[in-house]
């Protein structure tokens, strides 16, 4: 059971971490404050879950990084590539398929009680 949550969890992750990338390129911080800001605080991303995620993401092509001095600071952007785009797209409609079909089952649960 624990081993579904895990894997629940990390692709809802991938699929917000690549709906934010998106929109612009982002440094970590950026990303996580976001994230955050989206979804009113409803889902707050640790900097050490999101960087396992963007290491991954570039080790597989799905996004790339570059670095940028910002105020004397080194920052990592990260920036959505083609086959991102790509796997973003397959996430995203097999989590509203996803989701559509656990929002019926509840719906027609709660009509039964």
């Amino acid at each position: 059971m624990m081993q579904n949550t895990d894997n629940f969890k990390r692709g809802t992750v991938e699929l917000i971490v690549l709906s934010v990338l998106s929109q612009k390129d982002m440094y970590g911080y950026e990303l996580v404050k976001t994230i955050s800001e989206k979804s009113n605080k409803n889902f707050e991303l640790p900097l050490g879950t999101l960087y396992p995620v963007l290491y991954r993401f570039v080790e597989n092509g799905l996004i790339s990084d570059r670095d940028e001095v910002v105020n004397k600071r080194l920052r990592k952007y990260y920036h959505l590539e083609e086959k991102g785009k790509e796997y973003y797209k397959t996430l995203l409609e097999e989590y509203k398929r996803v989701s559509l079909g656990v929002n019926l089952i509840l719906q027609a649960v709660e009509e039964n009680e």
